[in-house]
């Protein structure tokens, strides 16, 4: 009977799957401690009673659909976005402050176990649209990584919680294609 490590050191005599395997442990463990870092640094909101989502979602408002912007949007989806974060998100800043910060901390824990990569490489992904389109313009390393994540999840799973868990329930560790 095989080991979960035996069964990875057999996916590893492929070059090229060690090396994808190699390079996004390390690319996920890095992105995961960022992602809970952001997170840490945004709990210090609650301890000085600063909130700062209003300002965020504000700003978000007036990038995406504000009277300036003349962009071509025929199916309104800029202007549905902006009501709802207008009339929902903006009602409840301390609720969005409190997501913000747990759905950070969720990307990065998920990150550094190695576990469901691809859903949570997806929620980064609609974070950090939300954050470009708030005015932060240091997210397109983010999003670069994000696509990167949803394409090579399963090699950026192998060595974590989800290949342990598909070893376990005895699965293809690297589905072929």
């Amino acid at each position: 009977m095989t080991t979960y490590f035996d069964t990875v050191k057999e996916q590893f005599k492929d070059r090229k799957v060690a090396f994808l395997v190699i390079v996004f442990t390390v690319a996920r463990l890095i992105y995961g401690l960022a992602w809970v870092e952001s997170a840490s640094h945004k709990i210090v909101w609650f301890s000085d009673g600063k909130l700062n989502s209003a300002a965020k979602i504000g700003s978000l408002i007036t990038n995406i659909a504000g009277p300036k912007v003349t962009s071509f949007d025929p199916l309104y989806i800029n202007k549905a976005f902006a009501w709802v974060a207008q009339n929902i998100f903006l009602g409840m800043p301390g609720v969005t402050d409190t997501l913000v910060v747990v759905f950070e901390f969720l990307v990065g824990i998920s990150m550094i176990l190695g576990f469901r990569i691809f859903w949570f490489a997806l929620v980064a992904m609609f974070m950090n649209v939300q954050f470009l389109a708030g005015g932060s313009f240091n997210n397109f390393g983010y999003i670069w990584t994000n696509l990167a994540f949803l394409k090579f999840a399963q090699y950026a799973e192998l060595l974590g919680v989800d290949g342990f868990l598909k070893y376990k329930n005895n699965k293809d560790l690297l589905r072929k294609k």
